[in-house]
């Protein structure tokens, strides 16, 4: 199991996951991460997650970069670098911080453009699918329905299936040098018996993504209405101070206990536990723990 950090300083914590039982900001998000850490194997993380998956602004700077990976070196531990879609300037921004990462490193990228620049320009570092790219209906509001045995099973069945149980898309994967993909862990679950023999799967949690968006709502709250929500907006960080809680009183279905957060450019949903305690009962898979909410800035 990997444990995402947010700096070198992470990496002077306890090495296990009850050492991350401070980490989340939130008042609101610590009392169901303290639940998911009790239910844990209180075992040394095996390696390092690194970087961000939804927002080039939070791109950790060269400086923390080259910390993180003096830190691993020095700990032995393998680092999985996050990289999210990216414009230009994005991607501008995110050739220095590759060209810091030591021979035969993981990236995962959610954006083709990334991994253009990672086979052209940096063809020691080992591609990885990230999570942004697996294709699945994600909506809490609805896809929980789903899952109430005996109802709707060819619908759930189909739910659950993956672009990467597609046997050309996975060829395409494995010409790109790509063995490795991140899953969402959905409500309706994931049909991992369909992933194409040769993959490993990799599994972040316990925040799943509902949708992001190059627009923040975060961003836009010092502007006038009519300059709202435009691309591009000057960030100041201020997803990293504002956090909004989703609820569904007026929703027609009867799963209103989901927990669904809006953090910068991005929506979120809490696993259950019993979403937890399943993906951790599963074999062969690499778990990647996120003590924080992923938006985060180094």
């Amino acid at each position: 199991m990997y444990v995402h950090i947010q700096d070198a300083g992470d990496l002077k914590r306890e090495f296990t996951p009850a050492g991350f039982r401070d980490a989340e900001p939130s008042a609101k998000l610590r009392p169901f991460m303290n639940e998911v850490i009790d239910r844990m194997p209180q075992q040394r993380f095996a390696g390092i997650a690194f970087g961000t998956e939804f927002c080039e602004n939070l791109l950790p700077s060269r400086a923390a970069t080259e910390a993180v990976v003096e830190s691993a070196r020095a700990n032995a531990l393998p680092v999985l670098y996050y990289t999210p879609y990216c414009s230009d300037t994005g991607i501008e921004s995110l050739r220095p911080l590759l060209a810091c990462l030591p021979p035969g490193s993981e990236v995962a990228f959610s954006d083709w453009g990334v991994l253009n620049v990672l086979r052209r320009e940096f063809p020691l570092l080992r591609p990885v699918q990230g999570r942004l790219l697996h294709k699945g209906l994600r909506d809490p509001r609805i896809t929980g329905l789903y899952s109430i045995e005996g109802v709707h099973n060819a619908t759930l069945d189909a739910l659950r299936q993956s672009n990467v149980g597609s046997a050309s898309y996975a060829a395409f994967l494995k010409r790109m040098g790509i063995v490795t993909v991140e899953l969402e862990n959905l409500i309706q679950g994931v049909d991992l018996s369909a992933v194409v023999q040769g993959i490993e799967v990799a599994v972040p949690f316990p925040y799943g993504f509902v949708s992001t968006s190059r627009i923040c709502q975060a961003a836009a709250l010092h502007y006038r209405k009519v300059e709202k929500f435009q691309p591009g907006s000057p960030c100041r960080h201020e997803c990293q101070t504002h956090l909004l809680e989703y609820t569904y009183s007026t929703s027609p279905f009867p799963n209103t206990s989901q927990q669904f957060w809006l953090k910068g450019n991005t929506y979120f949903f809490t696993h259950t536990l019993q979403m937890v305690d399943s993906l951790l009962a599963l074999p062969n898979l690499r778990l990647i723990f996120q003590p924080r909410l992923p938006m985060v800035a180094s």
